[in-house]
Formats: structure tokens, sequence, C-alpha cells
């Protein structure tokens, strides 16, 4: 079933919107990819963080030293944080 909704966008929003439609080729397109693709962003992340709860649950928490070691990794590998 289809649902019809009515978003109002600021200049900012416009420009971003017209960066997906020179990707996407349709407005409907760029704003249907747009929204699904941060769903699975955002469930990624979730799912992280519960691996997390769930492995410090099990082990106890992560030590110091081990989120030193990560974060030299991502330093290197050129993750913000």
């Amino acid at each position: 079933m289809a649902i019809k909704t009515t978003i109002n966008f600021d200049d900012e929003m416009e420009e971003a919107l017209a960066e997906l439609i020179a990707i996407d080729g349709t407005k409907k397109l760029a704003i249907k990819r747009s929204l699904l693709a941060e769903v699975k962003r955002r469930r990624r992340s979730q799912a992280m963080l519960d691996l997390i709860t769930s492995w410090e649950a099990d082990e106890g928490p992560i030590d110091r030293e081990h989120l030193d070691w990560a974060d030299a990794v991502l330093d290197r590998q050129g993750v913000g944080r």
C-alpha cells in the first residue's frame, strides 16, 4: 500500500536533494534510495552497539588497552571519530 507524504525542504535540503537527483535521476528515486540507505546505516550502527553490549555482558568491559589499540587502527585508516 502506497502512502503519500508531504515534506517541506529549506534551502540546505533543496541543495542536498539536487545533488542526489544528479546521482539517482529523479526526485522520487533520490528520496527513496536515501531513506533506505539511512535506515540500513542506522541498523548497522545499532547492530554494532548490540554486539558490543552482548560481548561485554559475556566477557566483561573492554579494557583501556584494547580501546587504545582500536583507536590507533582507526587513526591509521583515517576513520574520523
